[in-house]
Order: structure tokens, then C-alpha cells, then sequence
């Protein structure tokens, strides 16, 4: 099992489909079971103690994604006050990710097709030796998002400049619905 600290707000939690087995050994793996329930504590609590969040004392949003390998990978991200968010008008969201290869592309884009509702544009890049996906999104599945191209790619910061090189030196793969036509594609 492997804590990894995304932010002051959120941790991912990994493990192998090995320990997993552990954890579940009944099939089929129901969300709500008392196995499920029982690992999702341990996990919990296993991110507190290496992040120091204390997710226990407050509302966190559980996320669980299956790995290629058959592992798993388990987002915990403490809510924000729910006065806050439906008070706040809401705003667009701007990500970015870079990837190292077109089949890591396409594989998150087949993930992220399912988020669709979520996502107001999506760019595709090729700039340097690798790809660079850009994304406006609404604020309600961000953090899904968010997580979801973590998985595959790394953060690619879309400063005003960066955004300037992309256009400048980036040859753009697909202009829009990105995500879609990648996801559909067989070649980058």
C-alpha cells in the first residue's frame, strides 16, 4: 500500500490487486459491504496517519478508481463547506495534463468520456515529445477529473505562457472534443 499526498486537501491511497484479494476475497466487490467499508477505514485512517489530514474529524468525498493491474487507487478529499459551494457562482475550471505516450492518452480519454456532462472543452496537443490535454470544466466533477488524468499523465501548468508556447510551438491533434475523438481514435 502506497499514501501519496496530492494536496492539503487530498491523498491517494494505493494498492496491489495482491492486497486487494486481502482485503476482498469475495466476489463480486460491492460498494457498500462490510469488507469494502472495513478496508475503506483502514485506508482512511492509514492516509491520516502519513498526510497528517485529519480526514476523520471531517467530510471527505471517497473515490475509487481499479488500476489496468487489477490494484486499486482510492482518492480522499475533504469537502468544502456546502454553504461555500452553493453560494459561489459556478465558475470554469482550466486542467491540463502531459503524456508520454498516445496509448496513455487514449486510455484516459476512454475514462474521461464518462465525465463528458462535465467537460466544456477539450484540446489535444503535441508539443515536444509528448501530448498535452487541455480541459475547461464545470466545478461539479472537477476533482474526479482531476484525479482521473492524474492517474495517467502529470500536471501540465497552463500559465498564460505555457498556454503561449502551446499555441505557439504545439501542433494541435484535435481542436475540439478532444476527449471524445481521442477516446474513439485508433492512432495519436
Amino acid at each position: 500500500m502506497t499514501v501519496q499526498r496530492l494536496s492539503e486537501h487530498s491523498v491517494k491511497v494505493q494498492i496491489s490487486a495482491d492486497e486487494l484479494r486481502i482485503f476482498l476475497p469475495d466476489e463480486p466487490q460491492t460498494p457498500d459491504s462490510p469488507q469494502m467499508l472495513r478496508m475503506l477505514s483502514f485506508m482512511l485512517a492509514k492516509a491520516e496517519a502519513v498526510s497528517g489530514i485529519a480526514f476523520s474529524a471531517l467530510p471527505v468525498t471517497v473515490e475509487l478508481l481499479k488500476n489496468q493491474d487489477g490494484g486499486l487507487a482510492v482518492y480522499f478529499s475533504i469537502q468544502t463547506n456546502p454553504q461555500e459551494r452553493h453560494s459561489a457562482k459556478p465558475h470554469t475550471i482550466r486542467l491540463a495534463a502531459q503524456f508520454a505516450e498516445p496509448n496513455m492518452v487514449r486510455q484516459c480519454c476512454i475514462l474521461l468520456k464518462k465525465e463528458q456532462e462535465s467537460i466544456r472543452s477539450s484540446v489535444l496537443y503535441k508539443y515536444q515529445a509528448n501530448w498535452v490535454l487541455t480541459m475547461k470544466l464545470k466545478q461539479i466533477r472537477a476533482s474526479a477529473i482531476h484525479h482521473i488524468l492524474l492517474e495517467y499523465g502529470k500536471p501540465f501548468r497552463l500559465s498564460a505562457l505555457n498556454r503561449a508556447r502551446l499555441a505557439e510551438y504545439g501542433v494541435c491533434i484535435f481542436g475540439q472534443d478532444a476527449v471524445l475523438q481521442a477516446a474513439s481514435s485508433e492512432q495519436l
